[in-house]
């Protein structure tokens, strides 16, 4: 009896803790006023970490919820602060028929909702429904394994149809407008089939299938009473969490910046576009490259460049004396490039040698690691700093390996040919962050080319490549991004017009004050203290506070505010107003205070 009352007594109270844990989420969620997105789940799966990875970056408010603590809130009271509900891809197939009401309710309120490819597909045992939850909200049947079965699901290639969703200029080829990958053409992305079933909203993008070539609805959006339904039938999540960051941020950008239009930090010093040009320096044909680099005008002050060495004294096997040599000959073409941007290294050692030893698997853990080491400790004893920024020869970066081998080392970025064509990022592998703490690159290529060599290589005219560059520039502007340009310098006569037209259109842009032109370090260092910073947003009546704090400082960082919460009649001295568009009024922090609290008045 005593052995079953004990037992009585724990279950108890783990029923009363489990309620009262509840209780407080419940009340925390309905009476926290701060403004914020809610990443809803049934299960925290790792494509919930994949929203979240991003969200954090794009320096947007939000939250984690359980389902059923969110059916558990009065819609209309979340509505009023809590703006957007997202539902990531394997996060929730099952959630019960009577939820569709609360969120009917919710988005008659003024709330708006993202769903990524399969929320309310299946039933309680686990079977496919023959329509899902939300079709007759959105007017579109997302799972037909009903009719289809196993070609419910299938694979194909995406079509963009709608010039505002932010991709990457030189991501989508000319022809057919697909999204297309470096060195592959058009990629292959999975998705679910849909079905039309009265819908009358936008679509942004299509998929053309793999097999049969006809075209189903991929990314689409429709408003709802008050508020707005945003559909991707992409799993987004799982797309990011395996080295695809760019349309799961390009969906979330479009989506609440703007349709939503939340308040949110910007990623990027003082919130203008930045571009990284990294050039890797393999090779000794690189001594005649560099001076003439110099003569012509392609290097210049106030344009900060990625210069990654290769710095042994071989290039292919021991003694062929094709390397740039470092420490040897080609030290005084280091401290040539030194005043114009970072140095990094490029492998390790001998880019040939090491790649193909990779690939080969001739060098292990331990020797990647000890080439590393041995080419950042020859190019250090040049500069006099640490080397913190890599580039992976040929591309050869075994992912999450080579990562750590970086961070051991002290490095906070790298060049990176997955997660292409999008923004500085942590990037995921296998559906787990590879690193925290040293920030991916990833490469924007022309359509299958990176390099100059490589676009003339496929037949691209200089004018093109001109305007691709030119373009590349004025997408970072536009939406106050960061992307990244690789090349050799021994690239550039194949293209010399082009690029040196290039540099002057950069050298005009910095200094009307709307670009900045830096090394990944620099970029990287700013992200990394970025992601430290703790806000939250408040409206109040006419005004709204800004809440910020950081261990590092909070200087230029920038805070987008909505246009639609009326004309800003005044700000706090500690912020300067640069920019508005269509969305929002941009600002900066101005000071390196660790904790401020601003107010922002609207009329």
């Amino acid at each position: 009896m005593r052995k079953k009352f004990i037992l009585f007594i724990v279950l108890t109270f783990m029923l009363l803790f489990f309620i009262l844990r509840m209780l407080l989420s419940v009340y925390s969620l309905e009476w926290n006023e701060n403004i914020e997105v809610l990443v809803v789940y049934g299960k925290k799966s790792y494509q919930v970490n994949a929203f979240k990875s991003v969200l954090e970056e794009e320096g947007i408010p939000h939250r984690l919820v359980d389902v059923k603590t969110l059916l558990s809130v009065d819609p209309k009271k979340l509505a009023q602060h809590k703006p957007a509900v997202i539902i990531p891809d394997g996060a929730l197939q099952y959630i019960h028929p009577s939820a569709v009401e609360w969120f009917k309710d919710y988005l008659s309120y003024g709330g708006s909702l993202l769903i990524s490819q399969d929320a309310g597909i299946k039933n309680y045992a686990g079977a496919y429904l023959k329509s899902a939850i939300f079709s007759p909200l959105l007017g579109i049947n997302y799972i037909l394994y009903d009719k289809l079965r196993a070609d419910s699901f299938s694979e194909g290639y995406i079509k963009i149809v709608d010039g505002n969703l932010e991709i990457t200029p030189g991501k989508i080829d000319k022809k057919q407008r697909l999204i297309t990958g470096y060195m592959y053409g058009g990629l292959t992305y999975p998705y679910a089939k849909t079905e039309d079933n009265g819908f009358d909203g936008k679509t942004l993008a299509f998929v053309v299938d793999k097999k049969d070539s006809n075209e189903y609805k991929a990314l689409v959006w429709k408003e709802y009473k008050e508020g707005y339904i945003f559909y991707s039938s992409l799993p987004l999540g799982h797309l990011k969490a395996h080295s695809d960051d760019m349309v799961l941020r390009s969906v979330l950008r479009y989506f609440l910046f703007k349709l939503v239009k939340i308040p949110h930090l910007m990623n990027t010093p003082k919130g203008k576009g930045g571009l990284v040009i990294n050039w890797h320096v393999d090779a000794n044909s690189d001594w005649i490259s560099i001076p003439m680099m110099l003569e012509k005008g392609y290097i210049r002050k106030g344009i900060e460049y990625s210069f990654h060495i290769t710095a042994g004294e071989f290039r292919d096997e021991p003694g062929d004396n094709f390397g740039f040599d470092a420490c040897g000959k080609g030290r005084k073409y280091v401290e040539m490039i030194m005043p114009y941007g970072a140095i990094g290294s490029h492998g390790g050692w001998a880019h040939n040698w090491f790649s193909y030893g990779i690939l080969d698997g001739k060098l292990s853990k331990k020797d990647i690691y000890k080439y590393i080491e041995k080419n950042n400790q020859c190019l250090e004893s040049i500069t006099g700093y640490k080397i913190r920024e890599y580039s992976a020869p040929n591309g050869v970066h075994p992912q999450p390996e080579t990562t750590k081998i970086l961070e051991k080392l002290g490095a906070v970025a790298y060049y990176y040919t997955g997660d292409s064509g999008s923004s500085p990022n942590r990037t995921f592998i296998d559906g787990k962050m590879v690193s925290s703490k040293v920030i991916a690159f990833p490469i924007t290529p022309y359509e299958e080319s990176a390099s100059f060599y490589e676009m003339h290589k496929n037949g691209v005219s200089e004018e093109e490549v001109y305007k691709f560059l030119v373009s590349l520039t004025d997408f970072c502007i536009k939406t106050k991004q960061i992307r990244l340009f690789y090349s050799h310098p021994y690239d550039i006569p194949l293209y010399p017009n082009a690029f040196l037209r290039a540099v002057d259109y950069w050298e005009s842009k910095e200094k009307a004050g709307l670009l900045e032109v830096h090394s990944m370090s620099y970029f990287a260092d700013f992200l990394l203290r970025f992601l430290k910073t703790e806000y939250s947003f408040r409206k109040k009546s006419d005004e709204l506070v800004v809440k910020l704090k950081n261990p590092e400082g909070l200087e230029d960082i920038g805070i987008a505010i909505p246009s639609y919460y009326g004309k800003v009649l005044s700000f706090p001295k500690e912020v300067v107003f640069f920019a508005r568009d269509e969305n929002f009024y941009y600002f900066y922090i101005k000071e390196n205070a660790k904790e401020l609290e601003l107010t922002f008045k609207f009329h």
